[in-house]
């Protein structure tokens, strides 16, 4: 019998905040694997769905987590395995419920809820368009494609433009906010 999408919106936020109470790296190794036994076919499309966004990031700060051990002489590979599990394993739950949870039949019982999931994906689709935008424009000027260098330009040109887009929009939501009396002390 297949899960209701209000259940499996319920369990994902459950096993997100059972993950974050889990403190042993062969725990959660244990439990990215048995995720990945259980979320059926297109296992490897999900990981890799997953794992895009966030091994940057982890590279990242596994970078510096090693700098300041080896500059501090101290060991910090333990927690380095403890934070990198935890965010795949968490990541994996996400992209496994965004690919078999539908968000508006599970928010169908809160109204404020599914304004607020049409806030976001609206919030999505704008940030979409303006990434287009920017590599149609980038793309019809230039003959040649891009060296890594623009590349990196032009990525630090949009997140730019989405921060300006997001305090812009800030601002006018504290301005209704305002008019409407909801800042009032």
């Amino acid at each position: 019998m297949p899960l209701s999408h209000p259940f499996r919106l319920g369990l994902y936020l459950t096993a997100v905040v059972a993950v974050t109470l889990i403190h042993q790296p062969a725990v959660l190794l244990v439990l990215l694997a048995g995720i990945l036994l259980l979320c059926g076919e297109g296992r490897g499309a999900l990981a890799l769905s997953a794992a895009r966004p966030v091994i940057w990031i982890l590279l990242l700060i596994s970078a510096g987590y090693l700098l300041m051990g080896w500059l501090t002489e101290q060991a910090v590979l333990a927690a380095l395995a403890l934070i990198n599990l935890r965010v795949l394993v968490i990541a994996l739950l996400t992209a496994w419920m965004v690919r078999d949870t539908d968000l508006d039949l599970a928010l169908a019982r809160w109204p404020r809820a599914r304004r607020w999931l049409v806030v976001v994906r609206g919030q999505m689709l704008l940030f979409r368009r303006l990434v287009q935008d920017y590599r149609q424009a980038q793309k019809s000027r230039a003959s040649v494609p891009p060296t890594l260098r623009q590349r990196y330009l032009g990525s630090a040109a949009i997140g730019l433009a989405a921060l300006d887009k997001g305090v812009h929009n800030a601002e006018l939501v504290t301005l209704a906010m305002r008019s409407r009396g909801a800042l009032d002390e």
